[in-house]
């Protein structure tokens, strides 16, 4: 059972026949999901709701208080607004692709995603869509925006490129720990609990990591880094981030990536080793 290695193409061309392929799982998954359109409204009024009722969490927070640990009321919706773009982005794709996978395991229909001509790590990682959830990343840019406007502040060029990287930076790393957690399901039957304790320190990233104690703010620095997927971005958008995180957090994600990727291909060799 191979591992699902591609053709050999170029570089721009396996780059264009990935997202080619990106492109017709959404397009696949859009239409599954317009069969049940009720199902689909009642999502987005769940969305709306979640994320009207956060807004005003804040605003209730900060009707007692102009400051909350160096974060002002702007600059917590601006976070919040990061917070939805990664949940969503994390809910539109990883999770169910994920989820889909551990089942897969359990099953042994693993194989035939195996046996296909391309990535079986991209396949894993890229298969599934919650297309709905696109609304929550969409809601979470509209969030930032509006938290922007009312903080009057100028998003430099710098800024938004800044940005751009660390958003860009906290998806990686959100990615890297679920193809980690996900990848344990290759000695382990189940390991729904730890995707369990990983929403819960994602729920926390609503708030910034400084305002935790000391031992849960490292946690979200390191082994569960939504606390950077989230506060860095937002930091880096009002201009509050310098080159020397913005490096730190480029090799962290580097890092993350390869030893997930790493970890994959063991698990990986452990799966084919138990089903020949």
């Amino acid at each position: 059972m191979g591992g699902g290695a591609a053709p050999v193409l170029g570089g721009r061309g396996l780059i264009v026949r990935y997202l080619r392929l990106l492109r017709l799982f959404a397009r696949t998954e859009l239409q599954f999901a317009l069969e049940y359109r009720v199902n689909i409204a009642l999502e987005i009024m769940q969305m709306l709701m979640v994320a009207g009722t956060s807004v005003a969490a804040v605003l209730i927070l900060f009707s007692y208080t102009q400051v909350m640990n160096g974060w002002t009321l702007e600059q917590m919706v601006v976070l919040l607004g990061v917070y939805y773009v990664v949940q969503g982005f994390e809910e539109l794709v990883l999770q169910p692709s994920f989820q889909r996978f551990m089942e897969q395991v359990r099953d042994g229909t693993l194989d035939f995603t195996l046996l296909k001509p391309v990535s079986s790590q991209f396949m894993v990682s890229f298969r599934y869509f919650q297309t709905v959830q696109t609304l929550q990343v969409l809601l979470g840019f509209a969030i930032t925006a509006v938290g922007l406007i009312r903080l009057s502040s100028v998003v430099t060029l710098q800024s938004a490129v800044a940005f751009a990287v660390t958003l860009a930076c906290g998806f990686v790393l959100i990615y890297a720990l679920l193809l980690v957690l996900s990848t344990l399901a290759f000695w382990f039957v189940r390991v729904d609990n730890l995707l369990a304790i990983f929403w819960a320190f994602i729920d926390a990233g609503r708030f910034p990591i400084d305002i935790y104690p000391g031992w849960m703010r490292l946690t979200m620095s390191t082994v569960v880094p939504v606390g950077i997927a989230v506060t860095v971005p937002a930091k880096a958008i009002v201009g509050l981030v310098d080159l020397q995180t913005l490096g730190l957090v480029l090799v962290a994600t580097v890092v993350s990536f390869l030893v997930s990727r790493g970890f994959w291909r063991i698990g990986l060799r452990a799966y084919t080793g138990a089903s020949a």
